[in-house]
């Protein structure tokens, strides 16, 4: 007996067709969902990195007012500490008691030396940027001695060269700041309508300066 295939069943076609439609749509949200959770998982890096730049900028900052401070009073204990080795036993009292309350301001300033709740000497600036210098661990009032003027010298030099590398270190998290902004207008379409209240600008303008950056982009970023 001869068997005849069965031509293919208009209904069925239009079943698996419309079946095959439906697995493709349900495919596309999926998609959509996924490159939308990848943008924000990407704008919520940039966003995070984006505060913590801003943050050490704003500690960076002041740590050279600080230690701007400390060089002054390490100036004025270096005097005491070389006029201490030309004096009298009898006479060396006086000058002592001087330096050790200079090197008491000295320490006050560096253990003071907050920004947003943080001592500015305890931070960690080269997690930002690995090619950041500024190193405050090795400033140490702790060694300065009075009748040493080789201490205080030593901690003078140390504060100056520090105070180079935190200025470097600014510059460096400006551009790693600058690099985040561009990245961050390419990734998100709404770069112009996100929320500029987000930032205050006039504490922006007393934390940092924010040379090439302007307020409403950095305003835009954080919102």
């Amino acid at each position: 007996m001869k068997i005849t295939p069965r031509n293919p069943s208009p209904i069925n076609d239009t079943i698996v067709s419309k079946k095959s439609s439906e697995v493709v749509s349900e495919k596309k949200p999926n998609e959509v969902k996924n490159s939308q959770d990848s943008i924000k998982i990407d704008e919520s890096d940039l966003s995070k990195s984006t505060k913590e730049i801003n943050n050490a900028i704003g500690a960076l900052q002041t740590a050279i007012l600080s230690i701007d401070e400390m060089s002054e009073e390490g100036k004025s204990l270096l005097k005491i500490s070389k006029k201490l080795q030309n004096q009298e036993k009898e006479d060396k009292q006086e000058s002592i008691d001087k330096a050790d309350k200079i090197k008491e301001k000295i320490t006050k300033t560096f253990d003071s030396s907050d920004f947003n709740g943080q001592n500015v000497f305890i931070k960690n600036y080269r997690r930002l940027d690995l090619d950041v210098k500024f190193d405050a661990s090795t400033i140490k009032p702790s060694q300065i001695k009075a009748d040493s003027p080789e201490t205080s010298e030593s901690f003078l030099k140390n504060l100056n060269i520090q105070k180079k590398y935190a200025k470097n270190a600014i510059h460096l998290l400006n551009q790693k700041l600058e690099t985040n902004l561009e990245s961050f207008k390419k990734t998100n379409s709404d770069y112009d309508t996100l929320d500029k209240s987000a930032l205050n600008e006039k504490q922006f303008k007393e934390s940092h300066k924010t040379d090439g950056i302007t307020l409403e982009r950095l305003a835009k970023l954080l919102g």
